[in-house]
């Protein structure tokens, strides 16, 4: 059956959620595997982040040609990847498409740490950002045939734990591999295990059976009707913007917040690695864990329009305390700041995502979460990080990199408007009876 016109018409009927069924224990294997695969997703992408110093000395770079080798670099190929595999998405089998994704992106990583210039670890670099542009898409189609509704947000609260996890992972580990060994080492680690677990998904993960409200959408749509749909949505629309600079501020930040406690508060590099690491990691991953189960609740109590309140409130307080953390002389305050900004910027994510995800049909996710994944890279990782770098070259000194990052906070503040605007439409529809248009 193919989607035809007269189908895309009855997308505007309001979307049913599938049956409230018990979780069987496979869906729980399974998302314990695209976890730990997303763990090394923010492995593999952050271990840049903690090796900028030595980088940077070694190929003699300024911070914008820094900001490009950790934003730009890898956005740009997300970018263009990114649509192509969400097409891929929603009509081959998920289970494989990501097992050879997460097997390249490893691969790319493990190059890093062979190059022998700036442009070959730019080149290096947009091989990573084009393997890892399908790897949450997919696995967050998945999670999303695996579990109700009921206990989606929390599913995807614990896989966004990973990126927390695969963070400090990255920040302690990379740091201490980097004084022992050398940068490149940090690299050649960071992307050996990727192989392995590539492996154990294609083996022990079965493909799971793609739910839909209708009989008339069994197949996915063409871009164009998909599109069509999507953007008669406010709630989606405003989600997905706030999101995209929602990523400008978290990604900026945990690019440069070893740099930042480096230069601005006189660190080491191992002990700012360590302080960072266990900020993202420990009360990042509590944060990202807190965020399912809150959105769950939320869900419950106000359906769908509750969801974009949450990410804006979890939003706008996490503006307030990175700029207590940037702001602060004294490196007590600023670590504070930084553990509650960690463990609460990051509460956004799962009933954000809940909300993209649930507002679409099953046969969509793999497109419309690609698109929000290339915008949150490319306007996230691509211009957060560039334009903190830009600002800290104009501002000019060891303190200039303080200021990038309070203009990334203003990027979070936007964001919160964009998630009142999601709310409020959700509202008006559900007091209309208009479901179909949230």
């Amino acid at each position: 059956m193919s989607w035809t016109p007269a189908a895309a018409d009855a997308a505007a009927e309001p979307i049913a959620a599938p049956v409230d069924r018990p979780i069987a224990g496979r869906a729980w294997w399974a998302l314990a595997v695209l976890t730990f695969i997303y763990t090394l997703h923010s492995v593999d992408r952050s271990v840049m982040s903690i090796v900028i110093e030595p980088i940077k000395k070694e190929f003699h770079l300024g911070d914008g040609q820094i900001g490009i080798l950790t934003g730009l670099a890898f956005g740009l190929t997300y970018a263009i990847a990114g649509l192509p595999l969400g097409y891929l998405i929603d009509r081959v089998d998920r289970r494989r498409l990501l097992a050879l994704l997460v097997a390249v992106w490893s691969g790319c990583t493990a190059l890093c740490g062979v190059v022998q210039s700036y442009g070959a670890l730019v080149t290096a670099r947009l091989a990573v950002g084009l393997s890892e542009s399908g790897g949450a898409p997919t696995a967050l189609s998945m999670i999303g045939d695996l579990f109700p509704p009921r206990r989606r947000s929390t599913a995807i609260g614990i896989f966004w734990a990973s990126t927390a996890l695969g963070t400090a992972a990255s920040f302690i580990l990379g740091s201490m591999i980097a004084v022992h060994y050398g940068w490149r080492a940090a690299f050649l680690i960071a992307g050996l295990p990727g192989l392995a677990i590539a492996a154990l998904l294609f083996f022990t993960v079965a493909e799971p059976a793609r739910t839909s409200s209708t009989a008339a959408k069994e197949v996915a749509p063409p871009l164009r009707d998909t599109l069509r749909y999507v953007v008669r949505r406010p709630l989606f629309v405003h989600v997905f913007i706030g999101m995209s600079l929602n990523s400008m501020m978290l990604s900026g930040v945990l690019v440069w917040q070893a740099s930042f406690l480096i230069r601005v508060h006189h660190l080491s590099l191992s002990q700012a690695g360590l302080l960072a690491g266990l900020a993202a990691g420990l009360f990042g991953g509590l944060g990202a864990l807190l965020g399912g189960p809150l959105g769950d609740r939320v869900f419950k109590r106000g359906g769908m329009a509750a969801l974009p309140l949450t990410a804006g409130i979890t939003t706008a307080v996490s503006v307030v305390t990175g700029l207590v953390f940037l702001l602060s002389s004294s490196l007590t305050v600023a670590l504070g700041g930084l553990v509650l900004f960690e463990m609460i910027v990051r509460g956004y994510t799962a009933p954000g995502y809940s909300a993209i995800i649930g507002s679409v049909e099953p046969q969509m996710r793999g497109i419309c979460v690609s698109a929000l994944q290339i915008a949150t890279n490319l306007i996230g990782y691509g211009l957060g990080p560039f334009l903190a770098g830009a600002v800290s070259d104009w501002v000019g000194g060891s303190d200039g990199i303080r200021w990038g990052l309070v203009a990334l906070m203003l990027t979070g503040a936007w964001g919160c408007i964009h998630y009142a605007l999601a709310w409020r439409a959700g509202l008006r529809a559900a007091a209309q009876g208009q479901g179909d248009m949230m």
